[in-house]
């Protein structure tokens, strides 16, 4: 009889063990599902999106390593359709991605003062999972192709 109510409790013991551990499981995945829509969130937050407050009358173009001047951009209707690209573009995230950097720096100016800095890069970058696009700034990969007039050494 003893033998019968060990091993009773030995089977109560280990339903109750397996039923703990498979809430512990659910509880792990839940707290997991948190975590990313935590960090989708904080990403969602912390996504710098291009945007000027003031009419870009040109951009001046310097070396990214050295900041060496190189040109000035002034055409008007060129600002103007990279200025709403840069707006309206879709960013992928380039965190993941090791890869040289930009070429050049652009600085969005309205006459001296400086509205917005931004990467560029002479040709378009194509990295895996159809991340493309010219313009960077901080892992974040602007979707956008416009070509800049922009003399090569």
């Amino acid at each position: 009889m003893k033998i019968k109510w060990w091993l009773l409790l030995l089977l109560i013991s280990a339903l109750g063990l397996a039923a703990c551990q498979s809430n512990a499981n659910g509880s792990e995945e839940i707290k997991e599902e948190k975590s990313k829509e935590e960090v989708k969130e904080e990403v969602e937050i912390d996504e710098k999106k291009f945007a000027v407050n003031k009419e870009v009358t040109e951009i001046e173009v310097l070396t990214w390593e050295g900041d060496q001047y190189v040109t000035t951009i002034e055409d008007e209707l060129l600002i103007e359709d990279l200025v709403y690209a840069l707006e309206n573009a879709e960013i992928n995230y380039t965190w993941t991605v090791s890869w040289a950097g930009p070429d050049y720096k652009l600085l969005f100016k309205h006459e001296d003062e400086v509205l917005y800095e931004i990467g560029y890069c002479n040709t378009t970058q194509n990295f895996e999972g159809g991340t493309t696009g010219r313009y960077w700034e901080f892992d974040q990969l602007y979707k956008v192709d416009i070509e800049l007039p922009i003399e090569q050494p």
